[in-house]
């Protein structure tokens, strides 16, 4: 009768100690996640912000060489 009730408490313990766990893990997973998905907006974000910037560079750069060189 002792020993089943140490194996019975050892079998509580384990599952209370998986659940844990399990939770912690759940836990960390999605504050990786979130993390995860703020890096990659920010990126895209400034990614897009240098897309724009060269392609009015680039507009203003032809349009100053135009005005210049091929005046009409």
């Amino acid at each position: 009768m002792k020993a089943e009730l140490i194996q019975e408490f050892q079998m509580l313990q384990n599952s209370r100690a998986n659940k844990f766990a399990d939770e912690l893990s759940d836990r960390f997973m999605s504050s990786v996640d979130l993390v995860t998905e703020k890096v990659n907006s920010s990126i895209s974000m400034r990614g897009n912000m240098l897309l724009l910037l060269e392609k009015r560079l680039n507009f203003s750069l032809l349009k100053r060489f135009k005005n210049k060189f091929f005046k009409f």
